[in-house]
This record gives structure tokens, C-alpha cells and sequence, in this order.
């Protein structure tokens, strides 16, 4: 399936945690999903781009910090909102690849499978 993982921390902070569904990180670059995360939320990411897009990943180990360019287009929680979550994973593709087919795909949940936490469900 070729997908690639580059983020698993386990976040604290003191903001409130929004009490919003976890699709709601849809369409967000990578970077700002990370200020969604509640602390002591376990966050992990994946370049999708191999699955979606059939080429290879960018968004890790390049030139620029891991994620930039990436926008989510998935998301998996073990909770109903982001607030109760307590793992929170996210795939993501580049910027320009994120038109309007993929768009919508998104928000349908059509790429969720491709998480591996999500496989199942």
C-alpha cells in the first residue's frame, strides 16, 4: 500500500480541546493539525501519496520540514469529537494534488481506509 509514517508524539499543551468530529481536520495542512490535537493526544501522520496519488511520497524526508506542503485528506479517531479522543491519525497528500475530486473524496471518507488504524472499520 506504500504509506509512510513521520509523526507519533504524544502532545501537551494547555489550549481547550475543540469539541468538533475528527473530519473536521480535513483539508487543514499538516502543520495545523497538530494545534487541534488535545494534549496528551497520541497524533500520528501518513504521506498518502503513494496510495492516492501512485507516486512516491514528498512530504518526508525532504528538503523542506516533514508535512509542509501537505494537506489531510483522512482521518481516524477512537472518539466522536476531537476533545475525547485519545489517538488521533491523519494521512495527507501535497498541496497541489488536493483538487476537487480529492476534495470531495475526502470529505465522503473515501480515503480513511488507507489509515492503518482505520483499515478495520
Amino acid at each position: 500500500m506504500g504509506v509512510s509514517t513521520v509523526l507519533i508524539v504524544a502532545l501537551s499543551g494547555c489550549s481547550a480541546p475543540p469539541s468538533v468530529p475528527p473530519d473536521t481536520l480535513i483539508g487543514e495542512p499538516v502543520a495545523a493539525t497538530v494545534r487541534h490535537v488535545p494534549a496528551g493526544t497520541a497524533y500520528a501522520w501518513y504521506d498518502l501519496s503513494e496510495a492516492v496519488l501512485h507516486q512516491p511520497g514528498s512530504l518526508i524526508g525532504g528538503p523542506a520540514p516533514d508535512g509542509e506542503g501537505g494537506v489531510v485528506i483522512a482521518v481516524c479517531a477512537d472518539a466522536d469529537t476531537i476533545a475525547e479522543s485519545t489517538r488521533i491519525t491523519t494521512g495527507a497528500i501535497p498541496r497541489a494534488a488536493y483538487d476537487d475530486t480529492v476534495r470531495r473524496r475526502a470529505a465522503a471518507g473515501d480515503y480513511r481506509h488507507l489509515l492503518p488504524e482505520c483499515a478495520d472499520r
